[in-house]
């Protein structure tokens, strides 16, 4: 038990004395203002189909069964979902039903769309062609904002790296980053939907903006910590 003792003397008493001194009001700082952009380009559009028919009750079940493969006429390739499902009985005793149905297409898709949706219509079923807008998928976007935010690391260690260049003595260190994306501007929509000559790249600007801290010991505890080791 004597060597516990010891053992436990020897540690509070080689604790530095300012070791519980709060640092956060103590601490140099240098607060910035940084920004990164890049051009979010994406070569698909987004889709909306809307389906509206007039069945009866027990023909809902079959419609929704029947459009996801009826939508496959407008794409082989999309990857169609229902986003939107809405049902009102009227006056005749019918179900009034409205679908919208989204996928993204290849530009390549595009051209015949609203010609296609019209052919596939029929009394009491009709599609439409509601709106093509070529806005970057969620990949796209997720990507992008992973680059700029290396952009803005990368900034963060410039400041950083050249603040102790000239201040050797002051070690200073990323105290705190807090990033804040700007307003997204408004999808790119095509109304029309003529037939391209050649794919092209659409895009998008991706903004990110971020508060950074940078921060370092006083030197008076610095020098102590110097010491102390």
């Amino acid at each position: 038990m004597r060597g516990f003792y010891f053992l436990l003397s020897v540690v509070l008493f080689s604790t530095p004395a300012w070791a519980d001194i709060n640092l956060e009001p103590l601490l140099n700082r240098v607060t910035l203002q940084l920004h990164a952009e890049e051009w979010v380009t994406t070569k698909t559009a987004l889709v909306s189909v809307g389906v509206n028919a007039a069945v009866s009750d027990q023909g809902i079940e079959k419609l929704q069964s029947g459009v996801l493969q009826q939508l496959k006429q407008l794409s082989t390739q999309g990857d169609w979902h229902i986003v939107s499902f809405d049902r009102q009985l009227d006056k005749s005793g019918l179900e009034t039903v409205q679908i919208t149905a989204q996928a993204r297409l290849q530009q390549t898709e595009l051209a015949g769309l609203r010609t296609k949706a019209k052919a596939m219509s029929k009394p009491g079923e009709t599609f439409t062609i509601d709106n093509v807008q070529f806005i970057p998928s969620e990949d796209e976007l997720r990507q992008a904002n992973n680059e700029l935010r290396n952009l803005i690391y990368q900034q963060a260690k410039a400041e950083m790296d050249t603040l102790n260049k000239l201040y050797p003595d002051q070690k200073y260190y990323l105290h705190q980053i807090d990033f804040a994306f700007p307003p997204a501007p408004g999808p790119l929509v095509m109304a029309k939907m003529a037939p391209a000559a050649a794919p092209l790249s659409v895009g998008n600007k991706q903004e990110l903006q971020a508060t950074v801290v940078l921060a370092a010991a006083p030197d008076f505890l610095t020098q102590k910590v110097t010491m102390a080791h």
